[in-house]
């Protein structure tokens, strides 16, 4: 059987409310000296004592736990080099601060929304939103603080947003793509990330910047195994430039074109979004946007513990954060000047 605090209290000679106070940190007007806590933490080892986590946090209404919410997830893998990106920057922030991780795929799906204020989770970090109404009503009525990653500035009023600066990025993409001499290009978005915030921003953004360099350029939503791309072997081909949503969707073109025979960057040049070391790795090595990732999630995570402490120490909330980061573009070997054949 477990071994209790009492069974503890009863072998060491003391109160219960004193082995509280040496194993648990609690009862401050406890006063234990050093030798009687000595011997206290001795029994508790001899007797395989272990707090109860659980009863523990309901005293203190704290979890210890985070949870990160993300529009879509498939898999850790290095074609979907995203993921281990944040991760990392979420990690890096909440393990020294003593937090728990959870992923939470299934808050995302409305029925699962109110589970951000159930008590379960001290904050939230949510990645990508999609801001369906269920979704929203849960961010916007939470009882525990949620920063938002991947979500443009003010997307909901009252809650920190950490993103990318979308339209600066394509202006650069659609700078490079015209300087080499291309006239018809597309955007490529995956169908989860099209219904998202930051999809529609990135796709509006690189047609607005293609535009103001005379570029025809269109949105297109693609899923594996991109069939579509059969009309790019073709010398009438549809656009001679693809700028995708992000790595994982550029790596998955190259393959595809590969087992097509269309040659990248001669036939059709190909832009991936987030460049991360997988860029370096594909044939060719990947032309892609340098958006600082996991710097990016680790100042959302830092924020996000800062604001369930100062909540935890009853202070008043602090000014709404807005952070946008700029974006690079590493320009590799998957674009060049369009064919002339």
């Amino acid at each position: 059987m477990r071994a209790t605090i009492r069974d503890v209290a009863e072998a060491a000679g003391v109160s219960a409310m004193a082995v509280s106070a040496v194993l648990n940190g609690t009862g401050r007007n406890v006063k234990v000296s050093g030798e009687k806590a000595e011997l206290i933490r001795r029994v508790a080892r001899e007797l395989r004592y272990q707090p109860n986590h659980l009863a523990r946090s309901l005293r203190n209404r704290k979890t210890g736990m985070i949870a990160v919410v993300f529009q879509h997830f498939d898999r850790l893998g290095e074609e979907r080099p995203y993921y281990p990106q944040l991760l990392n920057g979420v990690m890096a922030a909440l393990f020294p601060a003593g937090y728990t991780l959870c992923l939470c795929p299934r808050l995302i799906h409305g029925d699962d929304a109110d589970s951000i204020s159930d008590g379960r989770f001290d904050g939230v970090l949510w990645c990508r939103p999609d801001f369906s109404d269920a979704c929203l009503d849960a961010i916007q009525n939470s009882s525990v603080p949620v920063v938002m990653v991947h979500a443009p500035p003010g997307s909901v009023p009252g809650v920190p947003t950490f993103c990318a600066d979308n339209e600066a990025a394509m202006r650069r993409v659609a700078a490079h793509l015209a300087g080499l001499g291309h006239r018809k290009a597309a955007v490529v978005v995956d169908p989860i990330n099209a219904h998202t915030v930051e999809g529609q921003v990135r796709s509006d953004a690189f047609l607005s910047a293609a535009f103001q360099k005379g570029m025809a350029a269109d949105v297109v939503v693609w899923d594996a195994p991109y069939r579509e791309l059969e009309a790019y072997a073709e010398t009438t081909r549809p656009h001679t430039a693809l700028v995708c949503f992000s790595d994982t969707i550029a790596g998955s073109l190259l393959s595809a074109c590969m087992q097509l025979g269309i040659s990248v960057p001669e036939d059709v040049s190909i832009v991936g979004f987030d460049s991360s070391a997988f860029c370096e790795g594909t044939r060719p090595r990947l032309t892609s946007v340098n958006q600082p990732v996991e710097r990016m999630a680790r100042a959302a995570t830092e924020h996000l513990i800062a604001l369930i402490r100062e909540s935890a120490e009853g202070i008043g909330p602090s000014p709404i954060v807005s952070s946008v980061y700029d974006c690079g573009l590493d320009v590799r070997d998957s674009t060049a000047a369009p064919s002339t054949h």
